[in-house]
């Protein structure tokens, strides 16, 4: 059943003529009558009786007027809670994000997203596999990317800052590294998630200019994870190259050691991605102004 039709039947009767139900719903008076015409040539059956005087319906058409009620009634419903999702911090939001920054994150801003947003329900989905916005599997992501989905927004973070770390076990019996060609004739920790990503890529400033310079390292173990690439790290297997959120507090407290400090790593664009929509719920405004603070709260992390 065609809802325009339905409209323009539920003007009639309610307005007493067509051209009162024109003047209502700002067409004209011969696109309201076609309306009705076509409502009841889909139907079978006759719905107004019309004279020069008075428009009355039939037995089929005051069920279908009581009917159309409850239709049109659902929806103005359905647009108001709509509209409150969009106005109101509740309900759920699913974000998603990488495991090991999505644990980092987390301890920061999920008690300050709480405080805000306490009736809404946070579901956290923290792996490395693509991100799925489209599906509405997702509200939001933090994420590296080199393709954004279609329909989806992205704001830029920047990009990750990386930095190469080893324990003081695995460096104090070699000799103490200066450039990264002597890279080569060290074990380093690769990654097994995406190969591209054993090339290393260098940055550092001569004379006012920035140079960059690559890689490609070798090794005798291969990990998908940062946190595993930490522990290996920490166990003295190796130099692992990993965000520097990843690392700052094994950094302070002595439990890795860097390495090529006078070099800058950075390997992904991050950036905080969500569906194209006209009307943005405000939990997720406030989740995203969250994210977006807390990465102005820890610059370090980013390559400047």
């Amino acid at each position: 059943m065609n809802l325009s039709y339905l409209q323009s039947y539920c003007a009639v009767i309610n307005s007493g003529s067509f051209a009162a139900a024109a003047d209502a719903l700002l067409v004209s008076k011969g696109l309201v009558s076609r309306h009705v015409q076509h409502l009841e040539a889909d139907l079978g059956v006759v719905l107004l009786h019309r004279t020069t005087r008075v428009i009355r319906m039939s037995e089929a058409g005051q069920k279908l007027y009581n009917e159309a009620q409850k239709i049109f009634s659902i929806a103005t419903q359905v647009q108001r809670d709509i509209a409150d999702l969009t106005q109101e911090a509740s309900g759920l939001l699913r974000f998603t994000a990488s495991v090991s920054i999505g644990d980092r994150i987390i301890q920061d801003v999920l008690p300050v997203f709480r405080e805000q947003c306490p009736e809404v329900v946070l579901e956290l989905n923290f792996s490395n596999r693509a991100l799925d916005l489209a599906s509405g599997e997702n509200d939001i992501a933090l994420r590296a990317f080199e393709a954004l989905p279609d329909l989806a927004v992205a704001k830029s973070i920047g990009k990750i800052r990386n930095v190469l770390v080893a324990s003081t076990d695995y460096l104090e019996p070699r000799a103490v590294l200066s450039h990264i060609n002597q890279l080569s004739e060290h074990n380093c920790i690769l990654s097994s998630h995406q190969q591209s990503w054993n090339m290393w890529h260098f940055e550092q400033s001569e004379r006012g200019e920035k140079a960059v310079q690559s890689t490609l390292v070798s090794g005798n173990i291969a990990t998908s994870k940062y946190a595993s690439a930490k522990i290996l790290a920490m166990q003295g297997e190796g130099i692992a190259n990993l965000p520097l959120y990843a690392v700052d507090k094994e950094l302070r407290s002595g439990a890795l050691q860097l390495v090529l400090p006078q070099y800058q790593l950075y390997i992904h664009d991050m950036a905080i991605v969500h569906a194209k929509q006209r009307h943005m719920p405000k939990k997720l405004q406030i989740f995203k102004a969250l994210l977006i603070d807390w990465f102005a709260q820890h610059p370090e992390y980013l390559a400047s």
